[in-house]
């Protein structure tokens, strides 16, 4: 979601105040305990990522499998098919089909102090209201209809309720009244949920640069790859860069800052810019671009990004990658230039920093060389020119301390002060993980991939269709001479022909080729000896692949087929719960963003004028509403079966009193999932469309055929074809005649 504003080009901060610049100024008063604090938290990262370094490997091997089909030991001249990445694709596809729909739903609470629910009562209660006000109507003379008149004061008569009525008048009153406050309420809260609905909606739709579609099919792509995934929530505001996310709103915010730091250099006496260098160069036209261009567009929205796997690093005392159970603490790496650091944070590296290869390893890590930026003698910084490698930045989340850290590896101070999160969730760090095969294990925190699972089966294919390209290879028909039976040169042009040439050969007169030559007995390939029907179902059993769904021919009946193919659907069903059960929780997550950090003018311009927006508390925020997404949403299977749930249900609905055709317009409309407004569908007061067919009845002038003799519901009255009754149905279509 966004908020489509407009800032002068010379100006795009209206208060004049520069984030980066205020955050850097803010980092320089640096006590002892501050430093000593920074080295400890980067003592403390780096011990949990040494903690988990052999997950991170075998994540990588994971992946170096699944995009090459091998490892990196089996060469690549030799047999590969990629049965790994063929499993990733056909289990990406059918676990992801769209994006999920999330349903707002109020928490379940008792409204009503007074009312108890029931329909009766409230009925009852209107009924005594109108009793009461009946009794109490001033009575008039029946001859002339004027009030009648009292004798006695000679002003109009004034009614007197009996007592045994009052009191039931007063419990009447009050129950009305309670029900219309409760329902004011809930519908309050009603509006608010498709509110929330709207804007959740809009800030899928806005994700940039990619797309929360691309973004949620890679995730699952790479909990596939790796055994986990992960989405980190955050929230872009106006002003202001969003530090330590890579996924950003599509604005000019990026280029602002990169002009910034470009200005800084030019005017810092100490950079030593001369009018030749490229900076002078590149900030001109810059400014160029930017005057050019009538407003510049700064958005504000929810953020959903997804770090890599191994950029995650968990606590080495966590229990639970799924809510991070037992976890004190969760650090996101980030490889970022030296620039880039100071455009998004306002701090210069040049002073000393541990310089990382692309690859994300430092010198510290062995078998990794990187570039140090060791301080001068007699100073306390070095003067690294940039360049010198990638800058290793660290944010890190302490639940105990409620506080966010972003430190940089080798840098003693703070890139941005010590702060509670930027964005409020009950979980406080608003970073999910997502799994498919999780089981039970003290000494692993991590669970396997499916290419972990399926690797040795990959790689005895490898091994095995290898094996007979070297034996169809030795199998070639080959031919051996006597020494001296021919030429050098004879023996050169028979071991170099190729297929249909013709050579001639040095023999001796009435000699003939075959006289000279004999074959050479060869091994005949024996295609038992590489079966691999036994490795396809190995995998089906480990992974829920069957032999169809690599596109083979396995020589399997109906019936096989029919059972391999229900036991793939239950791994994916339960695969897809789980995802479901996960965007269910970063739909909620997300919704308690917006409650917290969307303005009312932006809920206005982004949901209408009928938007419910209040102020909430942060307990109200977390206990009022929440997101659910749709079971069903992301499986493509589930709909048919919603679908057909209801058409069983339709038959009872319809015939019961007191369902609103309206409900069952929209609910009908939703399970199709189908886009159509029934807001401008809907008449009141407008009678069904086959009922105003029924009233348009042509006559034909026969009496027999007269549709106007046939009573009040025409043709209605007639059997219907093809009927059938409520109820279940059978799991198969009939073939009978």
């Amino acid at each position: 979601m966004a908020d489509y504003g407009s800032q002068q080009i010379d100006n795009p901060d209206p208060n004049g105040t520069d984030p980066a610049a205020a955050n850097a100024d803010a980092q320089v008063p640096m006590t002892d305990a501050d430093k000593a604090l920074v080295k400890k938290i980067q003592s403390k990262v780096k011990a949990d990522r040494k903690y988990h370094e052999k997950a991170f490997e075998k994540m990588r091997e994971d992946m170096y499998m699944a995009r090459h089909g091998r490892t990196k030991e089996y060469t690549d001249a030799n047999y590969t098919a990629n049965l790994c990445g063929r499993h990733v694709k056909q289990k990406t596809a059918s676990l992801y089909a769209k994006n999920p729909k999330a349903v707002a739903r109020r928490r379940e609470t008792i409204d009503f102090t007074v009312w108890d629910e029931n329909p009766k009562s409230l009925q009852l209660a209107m009924q005594t209201i109108q009793t009461a006000t009946t009794m109490l109507a001033p009575p008039t003379d029946p001859a002339t209809g004027q009030p009648a008149i009292d004798p006695t004061t000679g002003g109009p008569v004034q009614p007197q309720m009996p007592p045994e009525y009052q009191q039931a008048f007063a419990t009447a009153q009050a129950t009305l009244a309670d029900f219309q406050q409760g329902m004011q309420k809930r519908t309050q809260i009603q509006k608010l949920g498709k509110t929330l609905e709207i804007l959740f909606a809009q800030a899928l739709r806005e994700q940039k640069p990619v797309d929360f579609k691309t973004g949620a099919k890679q995730l699952v792509r790479r909990t596939t790859v790796t055994g986990v995934g992960y989405v980190e929530l955050g929230f872009q505001r106006e002003y202001g860069p969003r530090p330590a996310m890579m996924e950003k709103l599509a604005d000019f915010r990026a280029r602002l800052d990169h002009l910034r730091r470009l200005a800084e250099e030019t005017t810092d006496p100490e950079d030593q810019i001369f009018p030749d260098d490229p900076e002078i160069a590149e900030l001109a036209a810059s400014i160029a671009a930017l005057q050019s261009e009538p407003e510049v567009v700064i958005r504000e929205g929810l953020i959903v990004d997804f770090p890599q796997s191994t950029k995650v690093i968990p606590d080495k005392l966590c229990q639970n990658l799924v809510g991070f159970v037992g976890a004190r603490h969760v650090t996101i790496q980030y490889m970022y230039t030296c620039d880039e650091v100071e455009e998004v944070f306002g701090v210069d590296l040049e002073k000393g920093y541990t310089g990382y290869q692309q690859d994300g390893k430092s010198s510290e890590q062995e078998d990794r060389p990187a570039t140090r930026v060791e301080p001068e003698e007699g100073s306390s910084y070095a003067p690294a020119g940039k360049g010198n490698g990638l800058v290793c930045v660290w944010k890190h989340y302490d639940k105990a301390a409620g506080l966010v850290y972003y430190i940089a590896d080798g840098y003693p101070n703070w890139l941005r002060p010590p702060a509670a999160p930027d964005v409020f969730v009950e979980d406080f760090w608003p970073l999910y993980a997502l799994t498919f095969n999780e089981v039970e294990s003290e000494e692993e925190l991590f669970p396997p991939s499916d290419v972990r699972l399926m690797r040795d089966q990959q790689m005895d294919y490898n091994r095995s269709r290898q094996g007979m390209r070297e034996h169809r290879k030795a199998a070639r028909p080959r031919w051996g001479y006597a020494n001296g039976a021919i030429e050098e040169e004879d023996a050169k042009k028979l071991a170099t022909m190729e297929p249909f040439d013709a050579t001639g050969f040095n023999l001796q007169a009435g000699q003939k080729l075959a006289d000279v030559l004999e074959p050479i007995p060869v091994p005949g390939v024996d295609p038992n000896l590489y079966e691999t029907n036994q490795l396809f179902t190995d995998i089906q059993m480990v992974v829920g692949s069957s032999e169809a769904q690599f596109g083979g021919t396995a020589k399997a009946t109906a019936t096989e087929s029919s059972i391999a193919a229900n036991a793939s659907a239950s791994s994916d069903g339960s695969s897809i719960d789980d995802l479901d059960a996960f965007l269910t929780v970063v739909a909620r997550a997300s919704g308690q963003i917006l409650l917290k950090e969307m303005s009312q003018e932006q809920v206005m311009a982004i949901c209408g004028p009928g938007a419910v927006w209040p102020h909430m508390t942060l307990a109200e925020i977390a206990d009022e509403i929440y997101l659910e997404v749709e079971a069903g949403s992301t499986g493509k299977p589930n709909q048919a079966v919603e679908i057909n749930n209801w058409k069983e249900m339709l038959p009872f609905l319809i015939q019961m009193p007191g369902i609103s055709p309206n409900w069952l317009a929209r609910e009908t409309v939703r399970r199709l999932d189908d886009n159509a407004d029934l807001t401008e569908a809907l008449s009141a007061d407008m009678p069904s469309i086959m009922a105003q067919n029924g009233l348009a009845q042509i006559s034909t002038g026969n009496p027999a055929t007269d549709p106007n003799a046939q009573g009040g519901q025409g043709v209605n009255n007639a059997p219907k074809q093809g009927s059938q009754t409520a109820g279940s149905g059978p799991a198969f279509g009939s073939n009978q005649t």
